[in-house]
């Protein structure tokens, strides 16, 4: 467990939250139980104390600005197709579900540049590209995982120091 003491999600909290995010908060037993865990068992259960189901990157930063104040954790969630226990809410706290962040934002063809919020399957954004006449290459195997998912694990993948079993393809 960590070594970092956490708090509690206080009603004020809520309350905020709420307004932040109106009709998309999410407390206790009304938190779906896909939002306990991830596709790999050994990573366990956590129910998060609530669920926010962000629309923007103001509505993400005001959730993430109002939990640092209060020293309260925070999880980020996109389809819930992960194998590695990152979207699993172990210290409580918030989780801030990114699925409703689903737009393609435009493209830059002559870059080969997609602007892309992170809740944007990857499904969708292959498909997307070939309209436009373009390829979206990666293939990780998942085709309804997230693009922001993707470059999260790819991220903790190359960053991870904690021991050599989750360094793969470094």
């Amino acid at each position: 467990m960590s070594e970092y003491q956490y708090n509690k999600v206080t009603p004020e909290m809520i309350e905020k939250f709420k307004e932040i995010a109106p009709k998309r908060v999410l407390v206790g037993d009304e938190i779906n139980e896909d939002f306990t865990h991830d596709e790999m068992a050994i990573y366990g259960k956590a129910r998060p104390e609530v669920l926010v189901e962000a629309t923007s990157t103001e509505e993400v930063a005001a959730v993430v600005k109002l939990c640092n104040e209060n020293k309260v954790p925070v999880t980020p969630s996109g389809a819930r197709t992960g194998l590695v226990g990152g979207a699993v809410s172990i210290g409580g706290g918030v989780m801030i579900s990114l699925t409703k962040m689903n737009k393609i934002l435009g493209y830059d063809k002559e870059n080969f540049v997609v602007k892309i919020q992170s809740g944007v399957l990857l499904n969708d954004l292959a498909q997307d590209a070939e309209k436009q006449g373009l390829l979206y290459p990666p293939d990780p195997g998942e085709k309804f995982a997230t693009v922001g998912g993707n470059v999260a694990v790819r991220m903790y993948k190359r960053l991870c120091t904690c021991h050599d079993s989750c360094i793969t393809n470094r």
